[in-house]
């Protein structure tokens, strides 16, 4: 085998592994911010036989706001320069690959090139599309930093409304408690203001007594110990699982 074709063969087992990666990853963040959660077989979209395209799943997920315009942007030149060398039998390196394509995806590709490299070196070019592939990791690992933070707000959300809740009902019982036992202290010699008091002291008591039947202070907790509870607040739909640990996703240059 020549020189020549060891290089083409490199080259596109490279940009396939970048594009299968990656492809990967823009699955799970489209399940993700659907609420789809470890069912991505049972879904007719996102299952291995699916029918959305890679294309389609990056346009979606602008559509939904989970990606910038420049985002966007640099998803679909990784798409680009895959869809070419895999395409293209005559497409063996990078420099045929830029003069195949138009002047905006060329310049969109240079941008990730080293400040002082050559522009018309061949490794130069590989690196910057592992550049260009390591932004888009990047991208999608603070997109999920991003989703993290929102849940834990929302969960912190609810302590705190649980938290206030719990207050007032510790705050409105002692205060029936001071005024019951303020009631039973005081000489009520005048006989409308004893009949008063009594009566003061029965609805006082009768208070306490619903008071305590009916509050439930770990109303959040017992809604937060169901799953579906869970899912229904978050709109998450299948299984709850822990996010993936990003430090493991790596591909040596």
């Amino acid at each position: 085998m020549s020189m020549e074709a060891q290089l083409n063969i490199e080259v596109r087992s490279r940009i396939l592994e970048y594009s299968l990666f990656i492809e990967k990853l823009i699955n799970d963040l489209l399940l993700m911010n659907l609420g789809l959660y470890d069912e991505k077989e049972k879904t007719r979209l996102f299952s291995n036989k699916g029918k959305l395209t890679f294309q389609n799943k990056i346009d979606l997920l602008f559509d939904i706001e989970v990606l910038s315009k420049i985002e966007n942007s640099e998803f679909e030149l990784l798409m680009n320069i895959r869809n070419k060398f895999l395409h293209d039998m005559d497409c063996s390196s990078f420099q045929i690959l830029l003069q195949q394509l138009d002047n905006g995806i060329v310049n969109r590709f240079k941008v990730f090139i080293e400040k002082g490299k050559s522009i018309d070196n061949e490794k130069d070019y590989e690196q910057a599309c592992y550049k260009l592939f390591q932004k888009n990791i990047k991208t999608i690992k603070e997109i999920i930093r991003k989703n993290t933070a929102s849940r834990k707000i929302k969960s912190n959300l609810v302590q705190v409304q649980n938290e206030q809740i719990i207050y007032y009902i510790d705050f409105i019982q002692e205060l029936l408690n001071k005024v019951s036992i303020a009631t039973e202290n005081s000489e009520l010699e005048h006989p409308k203001v004893a009949i008063l008091g009594e009566e003061i002291l029965k609805i006082l008591e009768e208070s306490v007594q619903k008071l305590n039947s009916e509050s439930r202070t770990n109303i959040y907790e017992e809604f937060f110990n169901s799953n579906e509870n869970i899912k229904a607040v978050f709109g998450i739909k299948g299984e709850l699982k822990d996010l993936p640990k990003w430090d493991e996703f790596k591909i040596k240059k």
